[in-house]
């Protein structure tokens, strides 16, 4: 029994006496009645109560924890109950795992130019590490000499910035030219789609001579990711023209030789061998 004035809160919401051995009592409190109303509503108390009586004392509170957790996870959403949370939380993992993918590039590129700038700073304490073990003879070299060293260095170091900066250049122009292929392509795909469309209305809504008139388009029309973006929209109002013009033809023919066996039924000739 939780006390010995006040029952548990599972024997008080079940409207019975709360015996000293009650196996709710040491899980279900009296001061949260809520827990108990939750887990019973959706699992019942005897299924609780056999649960809790096939595990150790040890297992029995982790058990009520997880029941209270799926309860009201339940009442909340009857359909996925926790699995909705762990299916949201897991996106959200997913999202933050690429963000930091992403994070870490974008580091990467701004780490190794430092990096390059570390190797030459110490590669410098090391030249001049040397320098100084070397600094008697270096004293007793002429002016002319140790003028010729200062220049070589400063040579050096500006050429090691040059390389710097032609590699972010590169990095840049690398960049703006995946930008520019990609809304090259967009407006490709867009002008083709139009063209259909123009095309398709030209026709007056038959359907003679398009099928074969998209049936033979350029590969490079049909797919442009096959034959490439080098077609120019001229050529390709040229090709859409000329497979109407094909098409008008094939309608003009037919309904010239259905007007000549007409004509032919109605004189009561038969049709000229």
């Amino acid at each position: 029994m939780s006390s010995s004035n006040s029952p548990c809160a599972a024997c008080k919401f079940l409207r019975r006496k709360c015996m000293p051995g009650c196996i709710f009592a040491p899980y279900f409190p009296p001061d949260n009645p809520t827990r108990f109303i939750q887990v019973h509503r959706v699992f019942g108390a005897s299924n609780v109560s056999k649960l809790l009586n096939e595990l150790s004392p040890a297992q029995r509170e982790d058990a009520v924890n997880s029941l209270a957790y799926e309860a009201e996870a339940r009442l909340h959403d009857p359909v996925f109950g926790c699995v909705g949370y762990i299916s949201l939380l897991q996106h959200r993992l997913l999202q933050l795992q690429r963000d930091l993918s992403a994070a870490k590039r974008e580091l990467s590129l701004c780490i190794c130019p430092g990096q390059q700038n570390q190797f030459y700073a110490e590669a410098m304490a090391m030249r001049a590490g040397l320098a100084g073990q070397g600094s008697a003879s270096t004293s007793a070299a002429p002016p002319m000499y140790r003028d010729q060293q200062h220049h070589q260095h400063q040579h050096h170091h500006h050429h090691h910035q040059q390389q710097q900066q032609q590699q972010q250049m590169m990095v840049e122009a690398q960049q703006l030219a995946e930008v520019m292929a990609a809304a090259r392509e967009h407006e490709m795909l867009r002008n083709i789609e139009q063209q259909h469309v123009m095309a398709r209305l030209m026709g007056d809504g038959n359907s003679v001579g398009a099928p074969a008139a998209e049936a033979s388009l350029p590969l490079a029309l049909v797919s442009p990711h096959i034959g490439g973006f080098d077609v120019s929209f001229t050529e390709l109002q040229h090709q859409q023209g000329l497979q109407f013009q094909e098409g008008s033809g094939l309608r003009l023919h037919h309904n010239f030789h259905q007007r000549r066996r007409f004509d032919e039924g109605r004189s009561g000739e038969g049709p000229s061998s």
